[in-house]
């Protein structure tokens, strides 16, 4: 019996101590998209966490791993108290690397993966065409309604729909040339209205006029999702314009719904 005791008090014990004596690492996010990177820029995002938990956490140089050797990780050096804010960064060197990347940094703790950290992006030449201030004033010019949209939460498998308005201030017609994106998660369309309010797709949009971008997000993987698509244009003072999407991918949304919360999120196929 008094064995059978003295396991029990060890396993208190041991179980006390798991429970109040801990680290907890919260990331903010856990996932940046650069959109386009100009080739031979090193791009670096820092991702910040809260230490969550009652003991200080020391990272050290084999708790952060990037998984290739063109992506450099950083981190903080020094003691992160419990309540405190850290940081672990992921740079990515684009030099003679034109293209999709996608790469993680993996951190751990005490010999266990506590969160795999993912920049993207798309490394294209750099626009280093000069144009003159005559040729700027008679050009396009783009404004876009808004650069973001948050779809809230979203099902697991499920496209959503957001409309931005598109206008041409500028004198010359606007072109669209191309949109990327590093997922294959965004299409678009350029639309139109006719006058009874049904849309059309159109290449251009003439000075003066009003059109919209017809956005599709189908985000990839559980949890907090934010992908760029970058659009570029005939504006000769802006020929890049980026658009974020953003979206919580959960299983099921089984109590609300979508159609009467946010018509935007409203799945194709609903009327």
């Amino acid at each position: 019996m008094s064995y059978i005791k003295h396991f029990f008090i060890v396993a208190a014990v041991t179980f006390a101590f798991h429970s109040y004596s801990q680290v907890n690492f919260e990331f903010i996010e856990d996932k940046h998209d650069f959109g386009l990177v100009d080739e031979g820029v090193n791009a670096r995002w820092d991702f910040k966490f809260i230490n969550k938990g009652t003991d200080t956490i020391r990272l050290q140089e084999t708790d952060v791993r990037a998984s290739c050797g063109c992506t450099t990780p950083y981190w903080t050096k020094e003691p992160i108290a419990p309540g405190q804010t850290g940081m672990v960064s992921a740079q990515y060197n684009s030099a003679g690397r034109p293209g999709t990347f996608n790469k993680t940094v993996t951190v751990s703790y005490n010999g266990s993966v506590v969160k795999m950290l993912t920049i993207k992006g798309i490394v294209v030449k750099p626009d280093t065409t000069k144009y003159s201030e005559a040729d700027i004033k008679k050009s396009a010019k783009i404004a876009l309604e808004k650069t973001a949209h948050n779809f809230g939460k979203v099902e697991r498998g499920q496209k959503v729909l957001t409309k931005i308005v598109v206008k041409n201030i500028g004198k010359d017609t606007l072109k669209i040339l191309n949109g990327q994106s590093a997922c294959s998660c965004i299409t678009y369309k350029l639309m139109m209205n006719k006058k009874d309010n049904t849309s059309y797709e159109v290449k251009d949009v003439p000075p003066g006029k009003t059109a919209f971008l017809e956005l599709v997000y189908s985000a990839q993987g559980d949890g907090k999702n934010s992908d760029v698509i970058t659009f570029t244009t005939n504006d000769l003072s802006t020929r890049r314009v980026a658009v974020t999407l953003s979206a919580e991918v959960v299983a099921s949304l089984q109590d609300s719904s979508i159609l009467m919360e946010n018509k935007s999120n409203a799945p194709f196929g609903s009327k």
